[in-house]
């Protein structure tokens, strides 16, 4: 029972680090990434099951659920059934690993953006900064460009990098590709495109719940590796208290940078409220921000390797005799 408990511990412990560094150091081609049909199949889904405008609410509700259930269900319990029956289980929880953590393409994405801000290509930085978000970037300045650039890298730091690990940790591969492949529909169904304001509703409420814990995990582990003091101040004075303007207005302030503000969509505007530190955002604060986001997802994995190394210690101790 010992060795059965360490095993398993070990192999999980294993799996999340080479995860980690695979992500850390290589970028899985979107052209041939397993998420990218999966996004695809989505925006079918989307456009086929769609009710329109004029139909209730309710049948909005019904339709992206039912969506989500089809799209997914299936897929899962594939998998789930492929993990178990396979002689070497390991190796396939550690594919799905790598390919739900796809945090690299996030990175690489603002990476570009940084390059161009800096080299001043507004008109190109605006057409990269437009695949990360989903607001229209014609209209943006350069303060704009790095705000959305920063504001997206993030948040899905939050949602996808740290939930995704978290799911992993509390309940095994098969727990993180469901969470991520809802997280993906809540995005590619997102209630600011047009006619998916309910549709998209129910999967989103449920991502929601789902990245809750894992969200403040992530803002306390930032909070330490940013001025914890002026994150907590910008959290006070946070005009509103939504949970991503909190995010924000923790992020923003442990950075001293004002984050947030109107943003279009559809043509429409939205004012969102400002949040954070006293200051704009400046060129060099995108470098500053991405070195902030490294530093807590290292201190994030390790405070989580240490969980998995504690938890199979404790546990060897309940079940010796």
């Amino acid at each position: 029972m010992e060795a059965i408990l360490t095993n398993s511990v070990l192999s999980s412990l294993v799996i999340l680090l080479v995860a980690v560094l695979l992500d850390a150091v290589w970028r899985w081609p979107v052209s041939y990434h397993p998420l990218t049909l999966m996004r695809l199949l989505a925006r079918g889904m989307g456009k086929k099951v769609l009710p329109s405008r004029q139909d209730a609410p309710a049948q909005h509700y019904i339709s992206g659920t039912l969506g989500a259930v089809v799209l997914i269900a299936p897929l899962v319990v594939l998998t789930a059934l492929l993990v178990y029956l396979a002689e070497y289980p390991v190796f396939f929880d550690a594919i799905i690993m790598i390919a739900v953590l796809d945090f690299s393409h996030e990175r690489y994405r603002y990476r570009q953006v940084v390059n161009t801000v800096g080299k001043n290509k507004k008109a190109l930085s605006r057409e990269l900064v437009s695949a990360m978000v989903l607001r229209e970037c014609d209209r943006l300045t350069d303060i704009g460009i790095a705000k959305a650039a920063i504001e997206s890298l993030v948040l899905k730091f939050y949602y996808l990098y740290g939930a995704v690990i978290f799911w992993f940790l509390v309940a095994g591969p098969i727990a993180a590709l469901t969470y991520r492949l809802l997280l993906l529909l809540s995005w590619e169904w997102h209630p600011r495109r047009g006619g998916y304001r309910y549709f998209g509703m129910p999967v989103r409420k449920c991502v929601r719940l789902l990245n809750w814990i894992p969200c403040v995990l992530m803002a306390c582990v930032m909070l330490l590796v940013t001025d914890i003091v002026g994150a907590i101040k910008a959290l006070k004075s946070a005009p509103v208290k939504d949970r991503t303007s909190l995010l924000l207005a923790a992020f923003g302030g442990g950075n001293g940078i004002r984050l947030g503000g109107p943003a279009y969509y559809q043509g429409q505007k939205y004012r969102y409220q400002r949040v954070g530190g006293p200051r704009e955002v400046r060129f060099s604060d995108m470098i500053y921000c991405k070195r902030a986001i490294i530093r807590a997802a290292i201190l994030y994995v390790s405070l989580i390797s240490l969980t998995l190394l504690v938890t199979g210690m404790l546990a060897n101790q309940v079940a010796l005799p």
